[in-house]
Parts: structure tokens; sequence; C-alpha cells
């Protein structure tokens, strides 16, 4: 169930705790994946709630769940702007262009670590992750973790609850995501 795999990667999100999450589906479980993503956004986008493929191949998608106005936000920020500047992301961009740019950059060859500040991570971890990889890394989680590690495990443990509560609904209570965060 394509509700239950949003709900456990994307919780933080979808509670707009976080920018956004994004989720890998596979296609043959998903058959009717972009069907499906238009039923949710037809029922969650009045609430804000927001779900794209950004990118896909033959065997999967990968989709970015988020809250415009939390994602918009959280772009704007003159930091994160000069940040994305340097990867080719326009310098007073609309949400949509940066969703754009990030979707041209997922077609090349290689990953593109920018889309940290898309999720939310803190620019110095990002920056390190790049250049770095594992020297200085403190801690695994959410993202790899170089700097201000207490601060990282206390929005880690917030995002695990979060999820867990989210998975409840979904799995345990029957309820669909438009319940949960009253769209319907």
């Amino acid at each position: 169930m394509l509700e239950a795999l949003l709900a456990y990667h994307c919780a933080p999100a979808l509670a707009g705790i976080k920018p956004a999450n994004i989720a890998a589906c596979q296609k043959s479980k998903f058959p009717d994946l972009h069907a499906e993503i238009d039923k949710l956004n037809n029922e969650l986008n009045r609430k804000d709630i927001y779900i794209e493929i950004i990118c896909e191949c033959e065997r999967r998608a990968l989709v970015i769940v988020y809250r415009n106005s939390v994602l918009e936000k959280h772009l704007q920020s003159h930091l994160n702007r000069a940040f994305l500047l340097q990867y080719g992301y326009p310098e007073d961009g609309s949400l949509a262009d940066y969703l754009d740019v990030l979707r041209t950059r997922l077609d090349c060859d290689s990953f593109p670590h920018e889309i940290g500040v898309f999720l939310g991570y803190p620019l110095h971890d990002i920056y390190c992750f790049i250049n770095h990889r594992d020297e200085g890394c403190l801690m695994i989680g959410e993202w790899k973790v170089y700097h201000n590690v207490e601060e990282a495990e206390k929005l880690f443990c917030r995002f695990n609850s979060c999820r867990k509560a989210l998975v409840r609904h979904i799995t345990e209570s029957g309820k669909t995501l438009a319940q949960v965060f009253c769209a319907v």
C-alpha cells in the first residue's frame, strides 16, 4: 500500500516538521503509481501536502513529499539559496523552478547530494558529506552528522516518533492519509 510506504518514509514532511522527504517506490509493487499519486494529491493538496515523482526509470520512481509552504520557506533562506546556486539552481527561482532543476540533476550520472537542502539537513553536514564523505562523520541517522550531534539526535527522535505515530494510524487504525490530515 502506497500510503503505508509514504507514512513510513515521509511522516516528518507530511506532518510539516521537515521540509521534505523522499521515498523510492518499486513499480512492480505499485503498477498504478501515477494514478495513486494523482488521487492522493487530489485529497491532500488542500492541506498543503504535495507528492511528486522527481525521478523514474523502468523499475522504480523516486517520490518527494512536502508541504508547499514549509519547503518554499525553507528554500527562501539566503544561506540555502547561496548553497544551491553553486549547483545550478536559480538565484531567485520559485519552488517549481528548484524542483525542476533537482529533477534535471537527478537525471545525471551522479546523485545530487545537494538534495539534502530540500530534505532539511543542516548545510554544514551537507557540505561535509559532499566534500569529505566519511572523514569527520560523528554519527549516522537520517543523514550523516558532522556537527551538533545533540541537536541531530533530538531531531532523529522527533522524526522517529512522528513516523511511528503515522504508521500506527495507517496500518493499525486503517485510516488514510487524507483522514489523518483531515483532508476529507
